[in-house]
C-alpha cells in the first residue's frame, strides 16, 4: 500500500506529535517516513522540532538515489527508510526512534526473541555503525533481509526502527518492543545500592544577570554573581551561568542517575544519543561550586557524587532533554554491567559524535 503525498505528509506530522505524546522520542531524535510510491517516500527533516512542524516542511525523496525535493534536508537516516520500502514490500510506514528500554536492551548486541504477536518471534539486533553512515544503513538492511518477518530492528548504542503496514501499525509494533523491551530490561538491572538521601538542587533559568531556582514547590530569584555569596542549592547554578554559556540547569535525581553517581568513576556512554548531547565522557565531582565547572567543561552534564547529577542546555527544555537522557544512559550502563555484553562506545566515536552535533546539529535545530 501506498499513501497520497498529501496523505504521508498529514501522517507523518501527526505521528511526529503522537511520538512525543507517548514518550517514545525526545525533541528532534529519531525519524518518520511513509511511503508514496514504489519509488518515493516522505520523512522528516533534519533537525526540526516534532511539534511544530508542518506537512508542507516534509521532505519528498527518491528511494533509488536519495535525491531530495524542497530547501529543507531530509533526516540524515534517509537510506535507511528506502532500505525498508526496497526490502520490505509491505511496509507503509517506518519509524526510527531512540526509544528508552530499546536503547538500553541493545546495548547487549543481543537480538530479542519473543513470544509477543507482534513482534514476529525475534527482533535482531543490527551490529554497531555510527549514526547516519554507510556502515549502519548495512548492518540494518542486513537483519531486514535475513528476519523478514520482524518488524522490528535493534539498532546497538542507538534505538530501533520499526516497520508497519500503516501508521497505526508501526506505532503497535513500536509500543509493543517498548513494552517487552521494558520488562526484560527491569528483570534483569541489580538492585541500585543507593544513598539514604539525596538533597533536591533543583532547576533553573536565567534571565540576563538573573536566575529563577525552582526547589519543590518555591522559586526563588538570584543574581549571577560570585557563588560563595549564596546558598549551596542557589551556588551551584550561579557557578553554572558564571562560567558556562548555559541557560538552564536541571538536577537529575533518577534511580539510575544517582546510582552511578555513587561509585564516584567517570562515565562513558553506551548509547549515541547520551555521547552526542550530555558528553563523551562525564566525570563525577564533589557537588561544590569548582568541581561542578570543572566537570562541566566541554559537556552538558555532571554527575555528582552520590547526589545525581546537573544538566544543562540553552533553554529548560534542552535541560530537561539532556537529563532524561543521562538517566536513560545511566540505565543502559548499568544494564550492560549486569549482563557483561557489551563495552561503552569508543573513545573517538563518543568524542566524533559529541563534536558533530555541538558544531553542526545543535545549531540547525536552533
Amino acid at each position: 500500500m501506498a499513501y497520497t503525498e498529501l496523505e504521508a505528509r498529514e501522517l507523518v506530522a501527526e505521528a511526529g506529535r503522537k511520538l512525543l505524546e507517548k514518550g517514545l522520542v525526545a525533541r528532534t531524535w529519531g525519524n518518520i517516513s511513509a511511503r508514496v510510491s514504489d519509488t518515493h517516500f516522505i520523512i522528516t527533516p533534519s533537525g526540526m522540532a516534532y511539534d511544530t512542524m508542518k506537512p508542507q516542511q516534509l521532505v519528498l525523496v527518491d528511494g533509488r538515489d536519495g535525491s531530495w525535493e524542497g530547501d529543507r534536508k531530509p533526516s540524515s537516516e534517509k537510506g535507511i527508510h528506502a532500505d525498508a520500502y526496497r526490502l520490505r514490500p509491505e511496509v507503509s510506514f517506518v519509524i526510527h526512534t531512540h526509544q528508552d528500554m530499546a536503547s538500553v536492551l541493545g546495548v547487549a548486541g543481543m537480538d530479542l526473541v519473543t513470544s509477543h504477536p507482534l513482534l514476529g518471534g525475534r527482533v535482531p539486533c543490527a551490529a554497531y555503525g555510527l549514526p547516519s553512515t554507510d556502515q549502519l544503513r548495512q548492518a540494518v538492511a542486513r537483519e531486514m533481509e535475513d528476519w523478514p518477518r520482524s518488524p522490528a530492528i535493534l539498532l546497538r548504542h542507538h534505538g530501533a526502527v520499526c516497520l508497519g503496514q500503516s501508521m497505526d501499525h508501526a506505532f503497535a509494533v513500536a509500543e509493543a518492543l517498548e513494552e517487552v523491551c521494558g520488562k526484560k530490561v527491569q528483570k534483569t538491572l541489580p538492585i541500585p545500592d543507593l544513598p539514604l538521601y539525596v538533597p533536591d538542587f533543583g532547576e533553573s533559568v536565567r534571565q540576563g544577570v538573573l536566575f529563577y531556582l525552582t526547589i519543590g514547590e518555591k522559586t526563588q530569584v538570584y543574581p549571577v554573581a560570585e557563588p560563595s555569596s549564596l546558598p549551596p542549592a542557589a551556588a551551584l547554578h550561579a557557578a553554572i551561568y558564571w562560567g558556562t554559556s548555559a541557560q538552564a540547569v536541571v538536577h537529575q535525581r533518577g534511580r539510575d542517575t544517582v546510582a552511578m553517581s555513587v561509585s564516584g568513576k567517570p562515565l562513558r556512554p553506551m548509547l549515541d544519543d547520551q555521547a552526542q548531547i550530555a558528553g563523551a565522557n562525564l566525570l563525577c565531582v564533589s557537588p561544590s561550586p569548582q568541581q561542578v565547572l570543572r566537570g562541566l567543561r566541554g559537556r552538558n552534564a555532571v554527575l555528582l557524587r552520590e547526589a545525581g547529577a546537573l544538566c544543562t542546555g540553552n533553554c529548560l527544555e534542552d535541560a530537561r532533554a539532556a537529563a532524561h537522557l543521562l538517566e536513560k544512559g545511566c540505565t543502559a550502563s548499568r544494564f550492560a554491567g549486569a549482563v557483561s555484553r557489551s563495552r561503552p562506545l569508543g573513545r573517538g566515536d563518543a568524542l566524533l559524535q559529541r563534536t558533530l552535533y555541538v558544531t553542526q546539529y545543535a545549531k540547525r535545530k536552533g
